[in-house]
């Protein structure tokens, strides 16, 4: 009887500190998506608001930094919609960033404008293109429908606005932000669209900000038994930020996600009785959707040396997991993927490891790129699929393999460490 209620004890505990991880997770994430962190981008500082709150945690755990503070400042280029949008077609108001978004690099733009439809003839870059060398209405809003990659939020000459129907929901991206176009563009929800509208009236604000200036969020823990060499676990904390006075962009998921894991690793490796033996350091990085900025800066202005890193886990997009995560360069690094995989196949931690080759389409791109040894991992699952949209909240959140994620890196880091 002794033994049963000590196992259960056992148990219990276990279980409490499983989902004392998971809620401390979760606060970090309504933290991070809150209003007052204005979607974590450059519009009334949003990005300076998440970074000053990732300092505090850091600071609460007793993490050291390498100079007098967490932060390492530079700037980049960005165009923002930090005022007035408003868009009606024939008189029917459309809802920002619900019905439509204005593209990042869009110009400011006010007034009343007739509506012409490319032919169906017109649905991808190439047709397009064709399309615009005879086209002459320079002072209306051209409606596509189909896709134009290559094309999308470039100035075009001639053209003053365009509208892109789109067959889902409106998601937006600032990694063109770094330019002010001369075309106006909106993506639409074709369904949202009144058929075969004739006019649009239109109010765009835009700032561009040649020299914003932003921080990275960079801290270590010092290992017991070399502190000259690093483990680090990386992670980005921006996101859109705003389109207009109103409309942000929570981000929950990409990566509120990320950034709580990393603060959750921080916190579990700051106590005594879990200080590895090689140093591990904490970067949370902005200006990754406007392009890899933090971490390629980072890169070209190290605060040590960069080949002393290890390894580097970069932590994006680790909301879901039913179908289990994707590790970006696992097919680079066999002796990781080996790794992961035994230690998975022992604790059955997620449900599936799937390596896939290099990528640069986060922020451990700009290292390895510098040779340094570096993983990107994602979960997988039809649980959560907002990307890039306003619905990306912490609204019935899943953190579907939080915890096993969790043990997955912590386990496979104490087997590195030794």
């Amino acid at each position: 009887m002794k033994q049963s209620i000590l196992i259960l004890f056992v148990v219990l505990i276990c279980f409490q500190n499983q989902a004392q991880n998971e809620a401390y997770a979760r606060k970090v994430i309504d933290k991070l998506t809150s209003p007052a962190m204005k979607g974590r981008g450059y519009v009334k500082h949003g990005d300076q608001n998440a970074a000053k709150y990732i300092a505090r945690q850091f600071k609460k755990h007793k993490l050291l930094s390498f100079g007098e503070s967490y932060f390492q400042s530079y700037s980049f280029a960005i165009n923002t919609l930090p005022g007035k949008i408003k868009v009606e077609v024939d008189g029917h108001k459309l809802e920002p960033g619900i019905d439509y978004v204005v593209n990042s690099s869009s110009p400011s733009i006010e007034g009343d404008y007739e509506l012409f439809y490319a032919p169906e003839t017109v649905y991808n870059d190439s047709t397009l293109e064709l399309f615009l060398a005879n086209y002459t209405e320079e002072n209306s809003f051209l409606i596509i429908h189909g896709d134009f990659k290559e094309h999308d939020g470039k100035s075009i000459e001639g053209v003053l606005g365009i509208i892109e129907l789109t067959g889902r929901n409106s998601w937006w991206h600032v990694s063109d932000a770094d330019e002010v176009s001369t075309t106006s563009w909106l993506k639409v929800e074709a369904e949202k669209f009144p058929g075969q509208a004739k006019n649009i009236s239109i109010q765009v604000e835009n700032e561009f900000i040649p020299s914003y200036p932003t921080q990275n969020v960079i801290a270590f823990i010092k290992g017991k038994a070399d502190s000259s060499n690093y483990i680090a676990f990386t992670a980005h904390y921006d996101h859109l930020g705003m389109m207009g006075k109103r409309t942000y962009f929570p981000g929950a998921n990409d990566n509120a996600s990320g950034t709580a894991m990393l603060l959750d690793l921080v916190a579990y490796y700051s106590k005594p009785e879990n200080q590895p033996d090689k140093s591990i350091i904490f970067m949370a990085f902005s200006g990754e959707e406007a392009g890899l900025h933090g971490s390629t800066y980072y890169v070209e202005h190290p605060l040590f040396p960069l080949e002393t890193i290890n390894f580097l886990i970069n932590l994006d997009m680790v909301g879901t997991g039913s179908e289990g995560i994707t590790i970006v360069n696992g097919e680079a690094y066999k002796d990781v993927m080996d790794d992961f995989q035994s230690i998975n196949n022992q604790f059955n931690y997620v449900p599936e490891i799937v390596a896939r080759g290099e990528a640069c389409n986060s922020d451990h791109c700009p290292f390895y790129n510098k040779g340094v040894k570096s993983v990107f991992i994602y979960t997988r699952g039809s649980e959560h699929t907002e990307y890039h949209t306003v619905n990306d909240t912490k609204k019935d959140f899943p953190f579907t393999v939080y915890n096993g994620l969790f043990k997955l890196l912590t386990t496979y880091l104490n087997q590195i460490d030794e």
